[in-house]
């Protein structure tokens, strides 16, 4: 009777021990689940945000490739162009005026002119013959094909850190996305260290944002809190990171990025915003 009662315990917890271990690898496997969820949306969104830099950097190739073709054009019309001569009405050709820079129309048809050889010994001209010409001193003026140079236009001014962030912003107000990302883009590289730098940054993110592409505007907003945790645009763009979230259908994250923005940045406005959406989501 002893050893029987021994087995039964013993069966009874060799059980609860087997239920303790599938409950335990259960937590296991789900955890282990959601890891790789995490971490295959941060491949996609890496993967998309490589794809957009290599568009950009196609486009700024083609920009260079255009604007260099463009000046060897013009490079060629100018060398051209200097061979060109300046068409006068009435002006004699190029070939027949002499180099003195004068004129004369007689020819040796003409009645009344002869050519005077000079001779050795420089005798005088027989009293027959008509005065010599006067000569005539080189002039000063142009020559009729001279070609008169052009002043080269001055080159535009840089544009100052100010200006070129006032200009993406603009464009961004005027639905411009597109332009206003290549402006801001323009802007951080110009300008890395500037006091602007974390507003250009997230300007840029809102034209994402504007375009409903989402995981680019996630990706964007979130290299605005790693770069400027500091700055006050950084709960901004932890309001935005958790409202791109909830727009594609990802509570769990647009949940974890409203609760870490009132955690971080309590008092700010942002952080009332992400208050109001918790409620909404019944969190």
């Amino acid at each position: 009777m002893r050893y029987l009662i021994v087995a039964m315990l013993f069966t009874m917890l060799f059980t609860q021990g087997a239920c303790v271990s599938t409950g335990t690898s259960g937590k296991t496997t789900d955890a282990s689940m959601e890891w790789r969820m995490k971490s295959l949306e941060e491949s996609f969104l890496n993967y998309r945000e490589e794809q957009r830099r290599q568009a950009e950097q196609l486009d700024r190739m083609q920009s260079d490739t255009d604007r260099r073709l463009s000046a060897v054009e013009d490079a060629l019309a100018d060398v051209e162009g200097r061979d060109d001569a300046v068409v006068v009405e009435g002006a004699p050709k190029r070939a027949d005026v002499p180099d003195e820079g004068w004129v004369t129309d007689l020819k040796p048809e003409d009645e009344g002119w002869k050519e005077v050889k000079p001779e050795q010994g420089a005798k005088a001209a027989p009293q027959n013959a008509p005065a010599e010409a006067p000569k005539v001193a080189a002039s000063s003026e142009p020559k009729p094909w001279a070609k008169v140079p052009q002043p080269k236009p001055a080159p535009a001014p840089a544009m100052t850190a100010q200006s070129l962030y006032k200009k993406g912003y603009a464009q961004y107000e005027a639905d411009k996305t597109a332009d206003a990302r290549k402006t801001f883009d323009e802007f951080l590289a110009k300008y890395p260290k500037s006091s602007l730098a974390a507003n250009a940054l997230y300007w840029k993110g809102e034209t994402y944002y504007s375009d409903k592409n989402y995981p680019q505007a996630i990706m964007t907003f979130k290299d605005v809190v790693s770069r400027y945790p500091k700055h006050h645009k950084a709960a901004s763009a932890m309001l935005k990171i958790g409202m791109s979230y909830e727009l594609v259908g990802d509570k769990d994250n647009a949940v974890f990025y409203f609760r870490a923005l009132v955690d971080d940045y309590p008092s700010s406005e942002p952080a009332s915003m992400a208050r109001k959406r918790l409620q909404a989501l019944g969190e």
